[in-house]
């Protein structure tokens, strides 16, 4: 018993002793390591890494470029997680014997996009201190499909799309666009316009208006200076960096996209006169006297009149706008091939667009390749090379504006009861159906060729070197023919009649950047994180032209200019040709101390070929600093998911403007000819004094997320001052030149933007998120030359406009309004009452009086709508808002009061009229025919719902896609452009219609 009982003593002893040696050990959990992954393999940086007792935060530390983390666990860890903005946390729990972890995270469905990617270095969201805007895939495929350009404005606040009541649904007009306001004025194409940047490479306008959105993977817009800061010397106006979908390792995947569109033209702004209608009012004009005289001239008003009313009464009643309008055909088709291994992947995209607008012969079809080759290990080596080639065809109107057709009259029939034109249309008006009859042609052709080189080595230690070469080259040939029987050339003598004017440009665009990136976590917990980048790029552009004017055509038939008989009279072959080149170095600094506190830091010196020698080279930088209030320990209530607080201020540049405004260049003159010898003459004169144009942009702006996501958005103010603006100015007679180019102007452009997003609902059966929107922004002129003060001046003497023009002037808004501001009519004889300055009472217009009566900006505009899914269904809406701009209603000042009696008109034309003493009235006799000088009678405040886009989608269900031999596939019906309610009523599309479209999509991967 005894020798039972020692041995139990010795048993436990020994047992408590290896306890006591053991329990240190294994509470000691020391340095253990990881790495993190997103869900399709790639390694995500800057992942925030967590050590907890289940409660409190006991170590951290974030990911490297290469996904990998060492923490030092405390002896009271019992969980690591992995929070990366965009992605759901992963927790994992800590085991004694467990050394290293694997996260993989997985992107959230409604998220903050994680990444914003600038075009040269990605930035994390949560570190960020720039105001910028993403619009992911998902977005883009979920509604209707215009044009990319509309879908960035429809989604983005403070990217705006000027409205032009001209163009309407023009399948090739690009139209005109600003991002948080002008910043110079408009003296030419294009200088307002932001900078596009497709793939790294820097990219036309005209490119991306005919991106197909399947196969675009995220669109960012960068406003602020330290959003744009990559690209100093061009970022005065925005960037908008379009990445391409990327390629993925596995199998061969196939996906299909496609989307075919019917298209009517939206007549409904268009209120004109019917045939009874027409007559009568050309009756109370007077066109036909009192219909009881007796003279020779009487009775031949009386005869036309008669004949007209005999047509009315049998029916005739021709709707003129229909004429040259059809039902509008697109189909778009997408076709993407990728896989590959972990080493080499690949995608192989091709796409074309073929559009037949809703005015007969207005087309326009495109088709690219796009090729993407990665080779290499991202957390290595890394190579990628992407080509594409872009191809575009046009084909618009020649055969005259919309608008010719609103003016004929309908009790004129297009043709006669032999089926043949009529050519005997009243008042002499030409049957523009003859115009359309003919072989006259207005077309493009477009190619580009883009080829990009991108290498991407990390060396170690957190230091990792990136570099990228790019060659893009355009080729655009413009061919116009205009048959020799075109009305246009009919008092033209006959051997002159006809034209063929036909325009070869080339651009060639070559950069090179190459940048060192390093990261370093430093500190107890790594806690602090520091981020250099250190980079250098050239660049150099080449354009050229050339051209003629042929005439002289004795077919309508002809298909080549060879067959014209000699240039145009005064002419002789045009062509231009411009160069430059543009050199930068930069530096960019970041600091983040423990996620939540951060400091942003970039300097840039960029010298262009566009200036002299003594102002060859600019400085350019930006400061920003950020607060991440969420991450505090007194805001762990579980309410506020994020509370970024950021601001921003810094210089960025503009040099959208011609080569040798700054630098002497000559150019030969065929017509001066001396002693055999051709001439040569400056093309400009040259200012060596000539300064960068600089915008000096200030930003304060916070980002939120309330109830886990449930609630997110973003507010931002700016503050931006462009300063040295490259302007005209006149110059003496004795220069040889009228006017030169000098640093006179400045402009100043402020406003607030607010984007809210919201999940109401969300998982299955049902969800349900909504959006909204919303920009204000104000210019003001602070400074400008005498060249505008006398261009104001030109435009005064327009005594004859009957609409507003221009006019500039310190301290007011590029796009203030200015008219002579009007009492009324006067109900004692009809009259119109003017209102000076000084408040007194006149019947006399005088330009030199005109006011400003508001702004033709919104002082509010925008976007809202939701995505609501059950089951398999989803619907999508989308719509646009603008409030408070004050426009001038041309359309009562040119087809209601002074209408032209001989074409058709408004039919207000027979409402509120003046017609004797003592009638109070909105507008003049009917029978005055005068022209409305600019009047405040006409101007209205505009405010505007639109419906952009309306989607309901299926989504196939797996057991059926695999009947289907599919792996996935999404069925769509949309509407876009679906209604308009404005509080203005005006004729809206006057060179060419608006349009209602109608969608069918089909998306399938294999």
């Amino acid at each position: 018993m005894m020798i039972i009982s020692r041995c139990f003593f010795q048993s436990s002893l020994y047992i408590l002793v290896l306890f006591f040696f053991c329990l240190p050990l294994s509470a000691q959990k020391g340095m253990v390591s990881g790495v993190v992954h997103a869900d399709d393999g790639t390694p995500l940086e800057h992942v925030s890494i967590k050590a907890t007792d289940g409660k409190k935060v006991l170590a951290t530390t974030q990911s490297d470029a290469k996904g990998l983390f060492t923490i030092k666990l405390p002896a009271t860890a019992v969980e690591l997680s992995a929070q990366l903005l965009g992605y759901k946390a992963a927790v994992l729990k800590v085991s004694d014997n467990r050394t290293t972890y694997h996260f993989v995270l997985n992107e959230q469905a409604e998220k903050i996009s994680e990444a914003v990617v600038t075009g040269y270095v990605n930035k994390r969201k949560e570190s960020y201190t720039g105001a910028s805007f993403v619009i992911d895939h998902e977005t883009l495929i979920r509604q209707t499909n215009t044009n990319l350009l509309d879908m960035i404005k429809n989604n983005t606040p403070g990217f705006e799309l000027i409205p032009n009541n001209d163009y309407g649904a023009d399948p090739n007009h690009i139209p005109d666009m600003v991002l948080r306001g002008r910043s110079s004025f408009v003296e030419g194409d294009r200088t307002n316009l932001p900078l596009f940047i497709l793939d790294g490479v820097e990219t036309d306008v005209r490119v991306i208006f005919g991106l197909q959105p399947a196969s675009i993977k995220q669109v960012s817009v960068l406003k602020d200076a330290a959003a744009t800061a990559y690209y100093g010397s061009k970022a005065a106006n925005g960037v908008v960096v379009i990445t391409s979908m990327p390629t993925k390792a596995g199998r061969l995947q196939v996906d299909y996209d496609g989307r075919y569109q019917l298209s009517f033209a939206d007549l409904s702004a268009y209120r004109l006169l019917n045939a009874a209608e027409k007559l009568e009012y050309e009756r109370m004009a007077g066109i036909y006297g009192d219909l009881k005289g007796s003279s020779q001239t009487d009775l031949e008003r009386q005869k036309v009149y008669y004949e007209k009313l005999d047509r009315v009464k049998a029916g005739v009643n021709t709707n003129w706008l229909r004429m040259p309008l059809r039902t509008g055909v697109t189909h778009q088709h997408n076709l993407s091939f990728m896989g590959g291994s972990d080493i080499f992947r690949y995608r192989l995209m091709g796409g074309y667009s073929g559009t037949n607008g809703v005015m007969q012969k207005s087309n326009r079809h495109t088709a690219s390749l796009y090729v993407n080759l990665v080779y290499g290990d991202w957390t290595r080596l890394f190579i990628q090379y992407t080509g594409r080639v872009e191809s575009a065809l046009t084909d618009d109107v020649p055969y005259g504006s919309f608008s010719n057709y609103a003016l004929l009259n309908p009790y004129d029939a297009p043709y006669t009861a032999a089926g043949v034109l009529n050519n005997e249309l009243s008042f002499g008006k030409p049957n523009p159906l003859y115009e359309k009859s003919l072989s006259s042609y207005i077309n493009s052709r477009a190619r580009t060729m883009s080829n990009s080189l991108r290498l991407r080595w990390n060396i170690g230690g957190g230091l990792r070197i990136e570099g990228t070469a790019a060659l893009t080259e355009t080729q655009t040939d413009d061919e116009s023919f205009f048959s020799p029987l075109s009305q246009r050339f009919l008092y033209v003598e006959k051997q002159k009649r006809g034209s063929f004017d036909i325009l070869h440009s080339r651009h060639a665009d070559i950069s090179s950047s190459i940048f060192a990136v390093w990261n370093k976590a430093f500190g107890k917990y790594g806690q602090h994180l520091l981020n250099l980048t250190l980079g250098a790029n050239v660049q150099a552009i080449e354009q050229k032209s050339d051209g003629f004017i042929a005439t002289g055509l004795l077919s309508d038939k002809v298909d080549h200019a060879s067959m014209a008989k000699s240039f145009a009279e005064g002419s002789t072959p045009q062509g231009n040709r411009d160069r430059a080149r543009m050199l930068g170095g930069y530096i960019n600094a970041q600091y983040v101390y423990d996620n939540r506190y951060f400091i942003d830091a970039s300097f840039r010196r960029e010298g262009s070929s566009k200036f002299g020698a003594q102002q060859k080279y600019a400085p350019f930088g930006m400061l920003g600093i950020g607060w991440n209030v969420h991450k505090e320990s007194f805001m762990t209530n579980g309410v506020v998911t994020l509370l970024k607080i950021r601001a921003s201020a810094g210089i960025v540049g503009n040099v959208n403007f011609h080569s040798y405004q700054a630098r002497q260049a000559y150019s030969y003159r065929s017509d001066l000819i001396y002693n055999n010898q051709i001439g040569a003459v400056p093309t400009a004169l040259a200012n060596t004094h000539l300064r960068w144009e600089r915008t000096l942009k200030r930003n304060a702006g916070v980002d939120f997320a309330l109830f886990d996501d449930r609630v997110s958005g973003s507010f931002d103010a700016y503050l931006n001052t462009t300063n040295d603006l490259v302007m005209t100015v006149a110059k003496p007679a004795h220069t040889g030149f009228l006017n030169g180019k000098e640093n006179l102007g400045q402009i100043r452009n402020a406003g607030v933007e607010l984007s809210l997003r919201g999940r109401v609902f969300s998982g299955r059966p049902l969800g349900l998120n909504v959006y909204l929107t919303m920009s204000h922004n104000r210019n003001r002129i602070v400074k400008i030359s005498d060249y505008l003060r006398n261009r104001n001046a030109d435009n005064v003497k327009q005594g004859n406009s009957r609409l507003p023009v221009p006019l500039y002037a310190e301290g007011e808004s590029l796009t203030a309004l200015k008219v002579m501001r009007s009492a009324g009519i006067n109900p004692a004889n009809g009259r119109e009452v003017f209102i000076k300055r000084n408040g007194e009472y006149t019947y006399t217009y005088d330009y030199n009086e005109r006011q400003v009566v508001g702004d033709t900006s919104p002082r509010v505009q925008g976007t809202w709508g939701f995505s609501a899914t059950w089951k398999d269904f989803s619907l999508t809406a989308a719509f646009n808002y603008r409030l408070g701009a004050t426009l001038y209603n041309s359309t009562l000042a040119t087809k209601v009061e002074g209408a032209d009696p001989l074409t058709n008109v408004d039919r207000r034309v027979f409402y509120s009229r003046w017609r004797e003493p003592g009638n109070a009235a909105l507008f003049k006799h009917i029978a005055l025919r005068e022209a409305t000088p600019p009047t405040s009678r006409f101007v209205v405040k505009e405010y505007v719902l639109e419906g952009t886009s309306l989607m309901l989608a299926y989504q196939v269900p797996s057991n059926l896609c695999r009947v289907c031999r599919v792996a996935d596939a999404r069925i769509s019906l949309s509407t876009g452009q679906f209604f308009y309610l404005s509080t203005i009523k005006r004729e809206r599309g006057l060179a060419y219609p608006f349009a209602h479209v109608f969608e069918i999509g089909l998306n399938v991967k294999i």
